[in-house]
């Protein structure tokens, strides 16, 4: 099924197209490895130019919550938590909340009050965690960022983990058309796999996915 729980208050992408064709990016080493550059560098033109926290994603873990009826003392795991921003609005509906990201940075900068809470690790090498652990997972534009070739495996993982299959929520970066992919490339270059829709959709198919999807056209 296809979802909207995150896509608020984001720039359309005609904005984006407007804003390459006006500037020149420069990235650097610390951006393409997640640092300060990628989140909170507001002189380099790309990236977050500054991810605090601000309270958006209240209302969306609300309906979450509504949608995949989940109960307080729930398991969740987010996938690619940055900093943990939605993850705190989870601790806050009394759950039971897990982060995983790849960024040490967004880790050590990460809320304090949900810090120990989230991990430094690249979930497609596996995870030590029970089978049919986890009550709903979900990853918030991160797959795009991860090399085709572990896609697989973070799925099959994703599946052994969590109690029902269909309690899984993926948001994914595209675009309309391969013009427009080529240019998320250059919007930011940490994107490692741009696919159309339907092909994300057939990927994951393959690889027995039953979660929901929601797809995000940047440009």
């Amino acid at each position: 099924m296809i979802l909207n729980f995150f896509d608020i208050n984001s720039r359309k992408p005609s904005q984006r197209k407007n804003i390459l064709n006006k500037s020149q990016f420069k990235s650097t080493s610390n951006y393409t490895k997640f640092g300060y550059d990628y989140f909170d560098n507001k002189n380099l033109g790309i990236g977050y130019g500054g991810y605090i926290y601000d309270g958006r994603f209240k209302d969306s873990v609300k309906k979450i919550i509504n949608h995949y009826k989940l109960k307080k003392n729930n398991k969740i795991l987010e996938i690619g938590c940055a900093k943990g921003f939605i993850l705190k609005e989870f601790n806050h509906q009394n759950m039971d909340i897990y982060g995983l990201d790849i960024s040490k940075y967004a880790i050590e900068e990460s809320i304090s009050e949900i810090k120990n809470r989230l991990v430094y690790w690249d979930i497609s090498k596996g995870t030590t965690f029970p089978n049919n652990y986890f009550d709903f997972i979900y990853c918030k534009e991160t797959i795009p960022h991860i090399n085709l070739k572990k896609i697989p495996k973070i799925i099959k993982e994703v599946n052994r983990i969590i109690k029902n299959k269909k309690n899984i929520f993926i948001e994914i970066q595209t675009s309309l058309n391969k013009k427009g992919l080529n240019q998320i490339k250059l919007w930011d270059p940490t994107h490692k796999t741009l696919l159309l829709k339907k092909e994300w959709i057939k990927l994951f198919k393959e690889h027995d996915y039953e979660g929901d999807f929601y797809f995000k056209n940047l440009i």
